[in-house]
């Protein structure tokens, strides 16, 4: 039977177990199990919390790892594997050099425990993680003495722990710097390569449960196309490529990690072909459109289609879920989207800049965001003075910024899903003024009405989900419903956790909503039962709410 309270989901995720709930209950559980770890004296085994943290890794639930995990990590001593998920919670979410702390703290407590199996298992992960943050920070500076330590950190856990995994992060890594001009030590890269494919095919027979061979098998091909170009390498590296994605045990994280890996370090461009990076990239972009129905495009893709109209007639011209034109105005509404982050460099959620005429203020620029991401009021929600606004645009440009809020112009408290017996009230929203915007943010613009559902209805989001780049909600994005008192609106557009705060637009693309949640078992305006949907506060109600006659 499947969870209905949030003690029972709560006791499913300490068994392991993911019954795939409503978001908002899950949020609800997570809550819970930190609430049950804030007194210290509180007896929670240990192996629960691995369980949860584990389970909601595998389902890209970084917010809520990080957030059992800190919990922990708070009220409890440091144990080895709950330290090394929250500082992968950290890494996930953005906050490297928080990540990096936290494994100072196991090696500490590592050191101070020297008999302690725990640590002794963890150390070669650690050290791969090590690897990661510097692999990752390597890849948002360009700084090559970074991908150097990265190569060293796999290497000396490959050293200690060998597998095909740790051998084509090595591989990788080492091409990469060799494609700098920068030879590091280790055996021949075809040599290598060679092996890690070898490796990969083994692994792939015995244990056919596993995806992860198939990914391996399919980057040391690649790494071979590179070493020895040659079109037998890439046809090679794609049907592994092919056999990865098709696998079912390849879900959304095993996915996004080796399609981050083409996109990063291979250098892997959907809109170029030409390599053979690029070819699995496109692979990759239309399964992630297809089966998760979403598209996602990093900064520099998206400077590169505004540099480039031609690229826009040619990768997207007869594309069913948008058109050209879309791809144009998805450009142009860009910069004003942020991604909301802590002090230390987590991410909380998504926000955007309006003009803020639209609430009646007299600025130029507003900054909006959900309440249960800034507040001072709302539980675990960012308090504004550690609040911080990344824009990724500015990031494209070598501008490394977060923005601060200078002033709270208006909040008011979250709802519950559904509910529009608390209209005109709690309409999950803060309304800011940041210190400083990206100077090409002109605002986005503001929808003169609310569409009517229809099945031909759309509406989409675009946000900053917590474990990637820009996120475009497209495909399947109906328009639902909207509530008597067009407070609330429910559309079927996917989106991933992270999303909160994210605007969103009718097909003009004009601001219509604020999302801020969504569930399997939504509650429906008209008649009794639920349905699957996510759920907006309307751009009106909130206009109205901060006085404004609309």
């Amino acid at each position: 039977m499947k969870p209905v309270t949030a003690q029972e989901l709560a006791a499913a995720l300490k068994r392991r177990e993911y019954p795939d709930p409503p978001l908002q209950l899950l949020a609800e559980a997570v809550n819970h199990i930190a609430d049950e770890l804030a007194p210290a004296g509180n007896q929670v085994p240990k192996q629960d919390i691995r369980n949860v943290m584990d389970i909601l890794r595998r389902h890209r639930h970084f917010d809520h790892m990080h957030l059992v995990g800190l919990a922990w990590h708070d009220t409890r001593r440091c144990d080895a594997l709950i330290q090394r998920l929250l500082a992968q919670a950290a890494v996930e979410l953005g906050a490297f050099e928080r990540a990096d702390e936290l494994l100072d703290e196991a090696d500490k407590a590592a050191a101070a425990s020297p008999k302690d199996l725990d640590f002794i298992v963890q150390a070669a992960d650690y050290q791969g993680l090590r690897g990661r943050i510097r692999k990752q920070k390597s890849v948002l500076t360009e700084d090559v003495n970074l991908l150097v330590e990265a190569t060293e950190c796999y290497q000396k856990q490959l050293g200690s722990k060998p597998s095909f995994f740790l051998g084509v992060n090595v591989l990788a890594l080492r091409t990469r710097l060799h494609d700098l001009g920068i030879d590091h030590p280790g055996p021949p890269l075809a040599a290598l390569a060679h092996e890690v494919l070898g490796q990969a095919i083994s692994a792939a027979r015995s244990d056919p449960v596993d995806p992860w061979p198939l990914a391996t098998a399919s980057e040391a091909c690649l790494a071979l196309n590179r070493i020895d170009p040659g079109h037998e390498w890439c046809d090679k590296a794609e049907l592994w490529l092919y056999r990865f994605l098709g696998h079912p045990g390849a879900g959304p994280f095993e996915v996004e990690s080796y399609f981050r890996q083409v996109r990063e370090l291979w250098k892997g461009n959907p809109l170029d072909g030409s390599l053979c990076s690029g070819r699995l990239a496109k692979i990759f972009e239309r399964h992630v459109m297809r089966t998760q129905h979403r598209w996602s495009a990093d900064a520099r893709q998206l400077q590169r289609l505004q540099d480039n109209p031609g690229e826009l007639e040619k990768n997207f011209s007869g594309e069913k879920a948008f058109t050209v034109d879309d791809v144009r105005k998805m450009l142009a509404i860009s910069p004003n989207i942020g991604c909301v982050t802590n002090t230390n460099g987590v991410r909380m959620g998504t926000g955007f800049l309006m003009p803020g005429a639209a609430f009646g203020k007299p600025y130029p620029l507003v900054f909006v965001t959900n309440a249960h991401v800034i507040s001072d009021t709302v539980p675990k929600a960012l308090k504004w003075e550690d609040a911080r606004v990344t824009f990724e645009i500015e990031a494209a440009s070598g501008v490394d910024m977060a923005h601060r809020v200078q002033e709270v112009l208006y909040t008011s408290e979250p709802g519950k899903l559904g509910n529009v017996a608390d209209a005109p009230g709690k309409l999950d929203v803060t309304v800011c003024l940041l210190r400083s915007t990206p100077k090409d943010a002109s605002g986005l613009s503001v929808a003169t009405s609310i569409p009517l559902p229809s099945p031909n209805t759309k509406a989409f989001v675009v946000g900053h989900p917590q474990a990637g780049e820009m996120q475009f909600s497209l495909q399947d994005s109906v328009l639902m419903d909207v509530c008597p008192q067009e407070r609330l609106m429910h559309y079927r557009t996917p989106t991933d956790p992270g999303s909160s705060g994210s605007p969103v637009f009718n097909q003009d693309w004009e601001v219509v909503a604020l999302h801020h949640a969504g569930s399997q078992a939504c509650p429906r305006f008209a008649g009794s039962g639920t349905y699957e949907a996510n759920e907006g506060i309307t751009l009106q109600a909130i206009r109205r709410g901060t006085g404004v006659n609309v």
